[in-house]
């Protein structure tokens, strides 16, 4: 029903109760405590039966969040879904318990309540008797919101006070997994077999003979690595070296929440942290030890600032450079090229170009191949530029002849509907007794998960769709962009300086030599996101495939058993 249609027969008197709505609803614990978990599964149970209940309504299945503050919705994403839903029109009202557990925040409060309006759906807070129909509701709801925003402004003064207080007792709060200590009541206590990896950090790194990396590589020589069993890595081991804790100082203070609505927290200036000597903190190495190395640290800091000031360049050195990715690691891949033994430019894991083979067993790939890989490319590409772009119009026009994104969705329609008779019946099968509550609370659960996998592929599609229009509604823009280009057959760095987006390295069989290259293009010379690190590493991203090659590899210096093997797919966004 429209928003307007449900407002007049509230008018006339009728209870929101009475009235045809498809109706979900939104259920959210703040911890993963056993309490709370058990509150959420007795608030599923109840909205569940609330809604079932009332011949008017058509039960849709619930939007559930775990172990998530009420102060923002940022980090609630079935709150988010939910509310791209309704703008889809999957649901024209949403049961909730409460305001605070809507949302503690006043803005968003108001913000989601009047979008959620402006898109015909309704929110009824159960507990308070509100639904946002009413034409009174807006007032009350104001109010109400006030109330649980300012409880949340308390509890975090509160809890900013009980910090204090505890550290000026010296009490340990924080992380549990400090290396060398473990926490008993609140106090640090030495575990002998971690101090003696301590002291080793420190007395190798106080020589002054390491950086970092090779210092990570002396600690694997000798056996020592990190909680997990890996190499260290250069930022643990400087957290290590600069943290007082380890000469017997307690250091507190050192970030601090600046909006209680945000959880936005800065780092405090190192004079005004709290940095004293405490006698119930046990050392694991001498004051004497500590400054030498930080001393050493101090002095590699400022070697590299003044020599490496233009380290940090906003052009690339080489074209392949940050588009290269380890599928493992998720790594950028590195230029590897030694002139003075005149071997051959390969590109490999950052994580195996700093410690080889013990770190990192992705595959290394020979530039040339690279290169003949991406010749290859071209050649598949731009070989007809029209002719491509005529394929590509075909194929969008024959999505919307073919009505195949309708068809699709009537048929998950239809699907969710039959899950929702099963639903059905095994509420009646339960309730007479025939299936036990943990049977009906197993299967029930199972139909919801199925009813929201169909949801997601309804969204997915829409998504596909609205990809395709914008991509292809305009395909004069690529035929422009296409003929400005020079002739990339010839010149490999110019194109993969235009169109690389990333490739994405795997090894097929656990074989290092038997390589997939995923390779992403991006045509339409559309944006990047402002984003460091790989893009691609999920498959719902919205790239469209356009062909694989096997590709025999170039470098024949090596022995067979050696000479690398590709798998090409290549796709654009």
């Amino acid at each position: 029903m429209k928003f307007y249609q449900v407002r007049e027969e509230i008018l006339k008197g009728k209870n929101i109760t009475d009235l045809p709505l498809r109706v979900t609803f939104y259920a959210r614990v703040s911890t993963f405590s056993d309490e709370q978990l058990n509150s959420l599964d007795n608030q599923i149970s109840f909205f569940e039966n609330f809604i079932k209940s009332n011949q008017s309504w058509t039960y849709v299945p619930g939007y559930i969040d775990e172990g998530i503050s009420g102060s923002s919705v940022k980090k609630r994403k079935k709150f988010l879904q939910m509310i791209d839903d309704a703008k889809s029109g999957y649901f024209d009202l949403i049961v909730t318990k409460e305001v605070s557990r809507f949302s503690r925040n006043l803005s968003d409060s108001i913000k989601y309540t009047q979008e959620l309006l402006s898109h015909d759906v309704g929110v009824y807070f159960q507990s308070n008797g509100i639904n946002t129909y009413d034409p009174n509701s807006e007032f009350i709801l104001n109010m109400m919101g006030s109330v649980a925003q300012e409880e949340v402004k308390r509890l975090s003064s509160r809890v900013k006070w009980g910090h204090k207080e505890a550290i000026k007792k010296g009490r340990v709060l924080g992380s549990s997994t400090i290396t060398g200590y473990k926490k008993e009541d609140a106090k640090l206590v030495i575990v002998e077999e971690e101090a003696r990896k301590v002291k080793k950090i420190f007395e190798l790194y106080a020589s002054g003979k390491y950086g970092f990396y090779k210092l990570a590589m002396e600690l694997h020589r000798q056996g020592i690595h990190n909680y997990k069993g890996n190499i260290y890595d250069k930022d643990t081991l400087k957290r290590i070296i600069q943290n007082p804790k380890y000469k017997g100082f307690y250091r507190g203070h050192t970030t601090e929440t600046i909006d209680y609505r945000t959880k936005k927290r800065v780092s405090i200036a190192k004079e005004n942290q709290i940095i004293y000597k405490d006698d119930q903190i046990p050392a694991i190495v001498s004051e004497e030890l500590w400054n030498r190395a930080n001393e050493v640290l101090n002095c590699r800091s400022v070697l590299m600032k003044s020599s490496n000031g233009n380290a940090k360049r906003s052009e690339r050195k080489y074209c392949y450079t940050a588009k290269i990715f380890c599928g493992d690691h998720l790594v950028s891949y590195q230029r590897m090229a030694n002139k003075q033994k005149q071997t051959k430019t390969r590109w490999a894991c950052g994580n195996y170009v700093k410690y080889r083979i013990d770190a990192c067993e992705s595959p290394i790939i020979a530039e040339m191949d690279l290169n003949h890989i991406f010749t290859i490319i071209m050649r598949e590409v731009f070989p007809n530029p029209d002719a491509i772009i005529q394929e590509m119009l075909g194929y969008y026009s024959n999505l919307k002849v073919g009505h195949r994104y309708q068809y699709e969705i009537s048929s998950i329609e239809n699907e969710i509907k039959n899950i929702q008779a099963k639903k059905e019946k095994l509420l009646e099968l339960n309730m007479d007794g025939s299936i036990s509550n943990l049977e009906f609370k197993e299967r029930n659960h199972q139909y919801n998960e199925e009813i929201t996998s169909l949801y997601s592929r309804v969204s997915k599609m829409e998504q596909e769709k609205k990809f395709m229009t914008d991509h292809f509604g305009n395909i004069k823009v690529l035929l422009d962009a296409i003929k400005k280009q020079v002739d990339y057959q010839n010149n490999v760095s110019e194109f993969v300086d235009k169109f690389l987006e990333e490739i994405i390295v795997y090894k097929e069989e656990n074989n290092r030599h038997k390589l997939l290259l995923n390779i992403y293009l991006n045509l339409f010379g559309k944006p990047l996101p402002v984003k460091t690190g790989v893009r691609h590493i999920h498959h719902d991203d919205c790239s469209l495939f356009m062909f694989s090659r096997e590709v025999e590899t170039l470098d024949f210096g090596r022995s067979d058993f050696q000479r690398n093997h590709f798998k090409i797919n290549v796709s654009f966004s």
